[in-house]
């Protein structure tokens, strides 16, 4: 994603309206197993992530013009070496809160909604971070073996035939399960069309 440094600087309004919008509506997302799993968590996903875009502009690579933090990014860049660290935290998070008994856990004790709200946040950062390093070999690796867990947990919630999450129907698990099917799908077929249209660019 590119930006002149003038709209770089209100990268920060995208994140900030998201975050508000996931901690206002938390309570109505949460009453459904469906909109928890697939609309509340991603929510917090796409806000982590675009947080990593705007940090990625605060913290610029040494030798641009305007560079801040240099020694810090290059620390941080010797431990999230090719993007593996932060890509596997992303994955192994959103693996986690597909768990029926995470989501349970959620709504019974309140440190939990925070551990989910930090959770979730911290990895997308790392997730962008990790994805603008790593080559295409290891995007691929995350990206497949995420939605092969995402097919799998939506046919075992659809298959069945008792309630895995004590505080939602069986109903609502089939279908939270067939979401999880459908995003299974959707990702590499989003990220396909997205590296079609830029080799298109190239040639």
């Amino acid at each position: 994603m590119r930006c002149n440094v003038r709209s770089s600087r209100f990268l920060w309004v995208w994140p900030t309206l998201l975050f508000l919008a996931a901690l206002f509506l938390r309570q109505p997302l949460e009453t459904s197993m469906a909109l928890h799993m697939l609309v509340h968590i991603p929510l917090l996903a796409v806000t982590g992530v675009l947080m990593g875009l705007w940090l990625h502009h605060v913290f610029r690579p040494a030798g641009t013009p305007g560079a801040r933090m240099q020694q810090v990014r290059s620390t941080w860049g010797r431990w999230n070496l090719e993007g593996v660290p932060g890509m596997l935290f992303g994955s192994a998070t959103g693996m986690f809160w597909m768990v029926p008994k995470a989501l349970d856990d959620v709504l019974l004790f309140p440190e939990m909604e925070i551990v989910k709200f930090v959770s979730v946040l911290f990895a997308g950062v790392l997730f962008y971070d990790g994805w603008q390093r790593s080559h295409n070999v290891v995007r691929m690796f995350f990206v497949g073996g995420f939605c092969w867990t995402s097919a799998v947990a939506g046919m075992l919630y659809q298959e069945s035939t008792t309630r895995l999450c004590n505080f939602y129907l069986l109903d609502d698990q089939v279908i939270a399960g067939r979401g999880l099917v459908a995003l299974a799908i959707a990702l590499p077929v989003w990220w396909g069309v997205v590296e079609w249209r830029r080799y298109r660019q190239t040639i």
